[in-house]
């Protein structure tokens, strides 16, 4: 647990001190997100998001 919080800190650290870079756009491919967090970063985050359970997200109603 330790190994994906340090992961998920670095990774946060790199992006937040990007100018003008959005993490959506960071994130949209796994060459980007090595690209900025660098490989080793980037394979532990993935590992990490491989076995995490997320909820999904609710849908909108839509009764209009």
């Amino acid at each position: 647990m330790a190994l994906e919080a340090g992961a998920l800190a670095d990774a946060i650290a790199r992006l937040s001190l990007l100018p003008r870079r959005s993490w959506i756009l960071i994130v949209s491919s796994i060459d980007r997100l090595i690209e900025t967090v660098g490989e080793e970063t980037a394979e532990r985050l993935l590992a990490v998001a491989e076995q995490a359970e997320l909820a999904q997200r609710p849908r909108p109603r839509l009764d209009w």
